[in-house]
């Protein structure tokens, strides 16, 4: 074959500053809003590789090629930890010939980001989002196979790599063929833990010169270091290995030309002029080999056998098989193993996505260097703080026993808050919450009810009338690990319910109830990318957890423990409470209180959530912040920080923060925001309780909330595992209650004012912004509140600190008078 031709590299041109960045207000997804855009002329004016990969915004596609939003192209070609595989996007390859039939072929630059120095097809580049003219091609387009918006970006790119004139290329002429889906990791440039690859869904397009028409070719030399042009015998002897000059060539173009190419070159009119070998619905998968395998997310081979299922499946079900196929990649990716690997990863322990996701925990060494935290759960642990006043009840009665034993092991804090309450109201409180804990098992159990969904609403609205006064019952098939049990042997359950005072028995029944017709109404509900707005998340909150505060406020009255006045209104309004105008008594601050523990739990797992496929981040908050309309990008490392707000170690930590986006950290904290605001209504609840053992019920899940919602705050960890508060600091928390009202809002003040310094300085996303000005006023009103009562508190505690400090101080003086009677002696 012919010798490469190598193009005389032209003077450069003096290089402008870039400007970069995507327009503040462009929309981020979907198709609709971004074709709508205001678009820009597309300039090579001055670019650096650097520059582009940080200015161009490739169009993200799911595996059906369909539009879901858009990111720049260092974070698209990233292989990293958490997206293995990088970001999907929409490619085009153009095969360009010329009159007698030739292909013009190039070698890549040597400055190139992705496979630099390897042979290629003509172009191979991508339509970028926000482009005029358009290049984003919609659904139907593709369909009649115009395809008008690629074969722009084709003339585009034409021009910039091999500086071929626009004037000189017809985007009409332009022939799409099909389009294929691959993947690679470029780890013949650097190494078997390349931090870059490619991952495309490519539209091919042919091209053809006309007798007599000449291509003025002018390349870029950071685009193309060769070209040349190739006859078919030519092209097929380099890609066998033939030509020492010719010997690398890119994996997507291998597979172009093996699997299809050389078919529609040699019947080159036909393929350009009829529709012969034209297939808009077909996207052909391919593994690129395992010469491009791993990376430094250690991907292995995936599309070849998505392909086979495709074809298996059929027409009908091919839809549901891709969109599978790449939700369990994506999850893969994002825990590091496979969705069925997570779920038999979970064994019998817990239920749902619990489990099943890395947890962030405090090192040993960590906790030991915080000595009043070791002093607080040491003294938790041994010194009998709380009371179980649930044991004597057990001992009388057997039934009790499973109960008192059921909750230790399905509750996960619970258990000794429970217990400690007052004798009779702690057995009260123990059924009420296993009966909303079997309710919950039902409502969790994604199997047992798989396409029974009728029968699942059936049992959850029936609950409260069939299972509860059943002393009998047994729920079979439900659950797994602790709470399968419970199901199975809930007749104990039902027989101490029966037992209890008529008051608390309404209660429980008529929470359980709402409970069960709130979770009927979301069984059918497709919760894999959250709620719908924000009303529904309140709503949502209000059925799992606000109800729960309603039914304790309500027994706690009933026992005649407290005042009817914690049944009162709060500063917050909530649609699901009656008018407080025509009922005082409408449970509002029952309901802050429940909703700010729920929020936070939902902020805290939303990795979790994502995983297990029931989300509950509200669309109306975090669409606003994504850049595609998956709620499972925040978990990219792309998405929330990773290389600058997150440090990662291994291969990539060097590019990992190049053209990193923290909208995952931006929606937090607008999360955040929103459940703090619920923070004074909370405290206004704890400050109407008079019995002890109920202040400490209710304040131990409360302060902890506040701290467990502090440590989410801003955080990066919480979108790659579960970010858990420090044992030690548990314990803090714990025995604070355990002190008094004073030590609660001296931490709930201290808490709070963390946020606001984080804020106040800078140092969190959107501190400067709207999302800022709200954290800013949420966490000041809680600084504000607390500051009588935790002042009292810090004097307290200076006090008894200079009580310790004097101690000490005497006891090392007699020591040392002591050291010095016995030397002066000697």
């Amino acid at each position: 074959g012919a010798l490469p031709t190598r193009p005389p590299r032209p003077r450069r041109i003096a290089r402008a500053s870039p400007s970069g960045g995507r327009a503040a207000d462009a929309p981020r997804c979907p198709a609709d809003a971004m074709a709508a855009s205001a678009a820009s002329a597309w300039s090579a004016q001055g670019m650096s590789q650097h520059d582009f990969m940080l200015k161009d915004e490739c169009i993200v596609v799911n595996y059906m090629d369909e539009v879901v939003g858009h990111d720049n192209k260092y974070n698209c070609h990233k292989f990293l930890p958490g997206q293995p595989r990088g970001i999907l996007h929409r490619a085009f390859s153009v095969m360009l010939f010329d009159a007698k039939g030739r292909m013009l072929v190039q070698q890549r630059s040597r400055e190139k980001v992705t496979f630099p120095l390897v042979w290629t097809n003509t172009c191979c580049s991508h339509p970028l989002h926000g482009m005029t003219p358009n290049e984003l091609d919609r659904p139907e387009v593709i369909a009649e196979g115009s395809h008008m918006g690629v074969k722009h970006a084709a003339v585009r790119k034409l021009g910039h790599e091999l500086g071929i004139p626009a004037k000189q290329l017809d985007p009409k002429r332009f022939k799409f063929i099909t389009r294929v889906h691959y993947w690679a990791a470029d780890v013949r440039t650097y190494g078997p833990t390349a931090p870059w690859g490619e991952h495309e869904i490519d539209h091919l397009l042919l091209y053809q010169l006309k007798a007599g028409e000449v291509l003025t070719i002018k390349p870029e030399p950071s685009e193309v270091e060769s070209y040349m042009w190739m006859e078919q015998p030519e092209l097929k002897r380099a890609l066998n290995g033939d030509s020492r000059e010719l010997r690398d060539w890119s994996p997507w173009f291998r597979i172009i030309a093996e699997r299809f190419l050389y078919k529609w070159w040699a019947d080159l009119t036909a393929a350009l002029t009829t529709d012969k070998y034209v297939d808009t619905a077909t996207i052909h998968r391919f593994d690129a080999g395992a010469d491009f395998c791993g990376g430094a997310g250690h991907a292995a081979a995936l599309l070849d056998g998505v392909a086979k299922a495709e074809r298996e499946g059929g027409e009908a079900k091919r839809r549901r098989i891709v969109l599978d196929a790449e939700k369990d990649d994506l999850i893969a990716g994002l825990v590091g193993r496979g969705k069925k690997q997570v779920a038999a990863a979970a064994g019998g322990a817990k239920q749902g996505g619990y489990g099943k996701v890395p947890t962030h925990s405090t090192s040993k060494l960590d906790q030991l260097c915080r000595p009043l935290e070791v002093a607080a759960a040491l003294r938790f642990k041994f010194g009998g703080l709380l009371e179980n006043n649930m044991k004597k009840a057990a001992q009388q009665n057997g039934d009790i026993a499973f109960c008192d034993d059921m909750l230790g092991k399905v509750s996960r804090s619970f258990a000794a808050v429970i217990r400690q309450l007052e004798p009779g109201l702690c057995v009260d409180i123990c059924i009420f919450y296993l009966v909303l804990r079997a309710l919950d098992t039902v409502e969790d159990d994604m199997e047992a009810y798989k396409g029974k969904e009728k029968e699942k609403e059936r049992e959850l609205q029936g609950f409260a009338k069939k299972r509860l006064t059943d002393p009998n019952c047994s729920i079979k098939g439900v659950g797994e690990g602790d709470e399968k049990t419970l199901a199975e042997q809930f007749g104990a359950v039902a027989r101490v319910y029966n037992g209890l005072p008529k008051g608390s028995q309404d209660v429980i029944r008529d929470i359980t109830q709402k409970m069960g017709d709130g979770m009927a109404e979301y069984v059918a509900a497709d919760l894999g990318q959250g709620t719908r707005d924000q009303a529904a998340y309140d709503r949502y909150c209000h059925m799992v957890a606000g109800l729960v505060g309603e039914g304790l406020s309500r027994i706690f009255v009933a026992r005649g423990q407290e005042k009817p006045d914690i049944l009162g209104q709060g500063e917050r309004t909530w649609p699901f409470c009656v008018d407080v105008k025509k009922s005082p008594d409408n449970l509002g601050l029952a309901n802050s209180m429940g909703l700010f523990l729920q929020k936070t739990n939902i902020i805290r797992d939303y990795l979790e959530d994502y995983v297990d496929g029931r989300a509950f981040w509200p669309q109306s908050v975090w669409k606003k912040h994504a850049k595609t309309g998956d709620l499972g990008e925040f978990a990219r490392p792309t998405a929330h920080g990773a290389g600058t707000r997150l440090k990662l170690k291994g291969p990539g930590q060097d590019i990992a923060g190049k053209g990193v986006g923290e909208q995952a950290l931006m929606c937090l904290n607008e999360l955040v925001a929103d459940a703090l605001e619920l923070v004074p209504d909370s405290l206004e609840y704890l400050a109407r309780l008079r019995t002890p053992s109920i202040y400490r019920f209710c304040a131990i899940p409360q302060v902890m909330a506040m701290a467990t919602i502090t440590a989410c705050f801003d955080n990066p960890l919480l979108f790659t595992g579960v970010v858990k508060i420090r044992k030690g600091l548990t314990a803090r928390l714990i025995i604070a209650t355990i002190d008094g009202q004073e030590a609660v809002h001296w931490w709930f003040g201290r808490l709070a004012q963390e946020v606001l310094d984080r804020q106040s300085s800078g140092k969190c996303a959107g501190a400067d912004g709207p999302i800022g000005e709200r954290l800013r006023h949420a966490a000041q009103r809680i600084v504000d509140r607390t500051r009588g009562l935790s002042g009292v508190y810090e004097a307290q505690k200076t006090q008894t600190g200079l009580m310790v400090a004097g101690g000490l101080t005497f006891a090392a003086a007699v020591t040392l008078a002591m050291t010095h009677s016995g030397s002066a002696s000697a």
